[in-house]
């Protein structure tokens, strides 16, 4: 049985043995594991759910103010990073319709119930290495007017042998919520989302990258705004993520100057962490502000401090732990 098993890989070499031609191109395709931003505390199993449009009243032993918005934040990168993701998986679910040399197409696709269509096109660029686009249309329009949607590119990880890890790599996302506004069934979201990502393997620590540019401001309908998030994660040593976001923060209508906030949060593996926010620019500010403020692993805030107060607000800096420095973004 051993030698019949050997034999039968070996005259799967093409392909790898336990794998389908077409799950060689589905393997060129990024997955949730791979570009998932976990937010403080995850890893322990701990969890509160994300509170938008949250009014800061910071208080010794509630719930971060900062971790609220840390983790509301790493909401807003996974969000655009599922529907990139759950689209892919419902149009390569199916069998491809054609795989051509190193090219496998899915689709033209249409759900019994949806007005768009779509198709995958998913090329080998090089030894584990491929490309991929996402093009939708109305169900009744020509191909012609196929519009891409989503493009990306992905290096599929493998280990000392040679051998391919599934849901690790390393590759990037391009997102074009503007095009996906022309198809008859989309989503509010406006503006472009860049995405780059990193998990070379299990212990190996695991980046993200989002450039959101031209997006909708949620509290102000009609309004663009930018932001950028960085993620970083090592298993069993906590992690970071820093964002930097230009808005209109003041709520006074005669100041419309943009103003450039920044937060860098750093935690433990227990999910006690520190966020260190800067704020600059914009219509009342003559020079930049600061605080800081530290949680433990329950997230309740222990320690805050701000520039324009000459001592902490609360607590003692000795409950930050190991993150008793500042640390500003430099986004």
């Amino acid at each position: 049985m051993f030698r019949k098993t050997l034999m039968l890989c070996a005259s799967l070499a093409i392909v790898g043995c336990g794998n389908t031609q077409e799950d060689e191109f589905r393997d060129g395709l990024p997955s949730k594991e791979m570009v998932t931003v976990k937010e403080p505390g995850t890893s322990a199993g701990q969890k509160l759910e994300a509170e938008g449009g949250a009014v800061f009243a910071f208080d010794k032993g509630q719930t971060s103010d900062f971790y609220k918005l840390t983790r509301g934040a790493t909401v807003s990168v996974n969000l655009g990073t599922a529907f990139v993701l759950n689209l892919i998986e419902e149009v390569t679910k199916h069998t491809p319709t054609s795989i051509e040399g190193d090219v496998a197409v899915w689709g033209p696709y249409t759900d019994a119930l949806s007005p768009n269509t779509f198709k995958v096109t998913v090329t080998k660029t090089a030894e584990n290495a491929y490309s991929y686009k996402v093009e939708g249309k109305a169900k009744t329009a020509a191909d012609t007017e196929f519009k891409t949607i989503i493009s990306g590119s992905h290096t599929i990880a493998t280990d000392e042998l040679g051998n391919r890890l599934r849901n690790y790599g390393s590759g990037n996302i391009q997102l074009d919520w503007d095009a996906a506004q022309t198809l008859p069934e989309h989503g509010d979201e406006l503006g472009t989302a860049a995405i780059r990502y990193s998990r070379p393997d299990a212990k190996a620590q695991a980046t993200v990258e989002a450039d959101f540019r031209n997006v909708e401001d949620d509290e102000r309908p009609g309004t663009r705004v930018n932001a950028d998030y960085r993620y970083k994660e090592t298993p069993g040593a906590g992690g970071e993520f820093e964002f930097g976001l230009d808005k209109n923060f003041d709520t006074e209508p005669a100041r419309s100057k943009i103003e450039h906030l920044t937060i860098k949060s750093r935690w433990a593996q227990t999910g006690a962490g520190r966020a260190d926010v800067k704020i600059s620019g914009g219509d009342y500010l003559i020079a930049s502000a600061t605080a800081s403020e530290c949680w433990d692993a329950n997230f309740a805030s222990q320690f805050l401090i701000a520039s324009w107060v000459t001592a902490p607000v609360y607590g003692d800096v000795s409950a930050c732990g190991s993150f008793s420095v500042a640390l500003y973004s430099s986004l």
